[in-house]
């Protein structure tokens, strides 16, 4: 068994379907079936099930995937621990985030230390918390970045980045027409939500039931994406909550300070990790709080 076919198979599992893969790798297809076939017959079972327009893994597939991974965390270790010293911040890491961090926050500090350090190559995977926590423990990912506190016994976390979740409505919403705004006036609004899953759904609902019986939100839309909450919030939809780094500039934050909620990042990792990734936690950590906490 070669590391490249560990390579090729994990490339297919990720773009799904054997053409996709070849043109990722620079490879024909019938070269990347070649040493999938090889690699098949040397473990006496197959990996992939065919089919007309994607592959899926078979049970055995599932099984070697767990090892294939952590071989290829093991590469990257070894590549990573062989680099020059003062160097060591360089080389392939990912991070898996939720769409306000990603769209938001880490383009920013990504920008900033490439910059710095131009050997370094970082790709970014949105996907919620649950998505996020599930990538860091199958070494699909190197770092997440997840809404505090964490509570994994496999994970270690550090604070990142403090953030607001606030009620927003479009500038020229009749609310703003009030000299001073109060749970009252919004009691009859529709609301844009965020999916139950999102974490700000789940730091607003937790907000909303502190208040007892005195605010239940109408709830006009559920939709997954920020993009989307934040066009409806703009199309006069509803009144929505979104973090402050998000805010755009047709949008104006109601100030009802029974509504806002508090929540920390926390940049998470494996107990196990490679060379380099707890500097470039340091790294990111410290540029999140020089660009968006400066006070901390």
């Amino acid at each position: 068994m070669e590391f490249r076919q560990i390579r090729y198979f994990l490339e297919i599992r990720d773009a799904g379907t054997f053409q996709k893969a070849a043109s990722k790798l620079g490879l024909t297809q019938p070269a990347l079936s070649r040493q999938i076939f090889l690699l098949e017959k040397e473990l006496g079972s197959l990996v992939f099930e065919r089919g007309p327009r994607q592959i899926r893994l078979t049970h055995e597939g599932e099984i070697f995937l767990g090892y294939a991974l952590k071989m290829r965390e093991l590469w990257e270790e070894l590549k990573s621990g062989m680099k020059e010293p003062g160097k060591e911040l360089s080389g392939e890491f990912s991070i898996s985030a939720g769409g306000t961090v990603s769209a938001w926050i880490l383009p920013e500090i990504l920008k900033k230390i490439k910059k710095e350090h131009p050997d370094l190559i970082l790709s970014v995977r949105e996907g919620d918390s649950l998505e996020t926590k599930e990538a860091i423990l199958l070494n699909e990912v190197d770092l997440g970045i997840l809404t505090g506190p964490v509570n994994e016994p496999g994970l270690i976390s550090r604070e990142f980045l403090s953030d607001r979740i606030v009620p927003v409505a479009l500038k020229t919403h009749p609310i703003f027409q009030k000299k001073k705004q109060s749970l009252k006036d919004i009691k009859e609004e529709s609301f844009v939500f965020f999916h139950p899953a999102s974490a700000i759904r789940k730091a607003v609902e937790k907000k909303i039931r502190s208040l007892g019986k005195e605010f239940r939100p109408k709830i006009g839309m559920e939709l997954r994406s920020v993009e989307s909450v934040i066009k409806s919030i703009e199309a006069g939809l509803g009144i929505g909550f979104l973090s402050e780094y998000s805010l755009s500039a047709k949008l104006r934050m109601i100030p009802i300070s029974e509504l806002i909620a508090e929540r920390k990042f926390f940049l998470s990792h494996k107990k196990s990790i490679r060379p380099g990734l707890s500097k470039l936690a340091e790294e990111l950590v410290r540029e999140a709080r020089s660009l968006f906490n400066p006070s901390v």
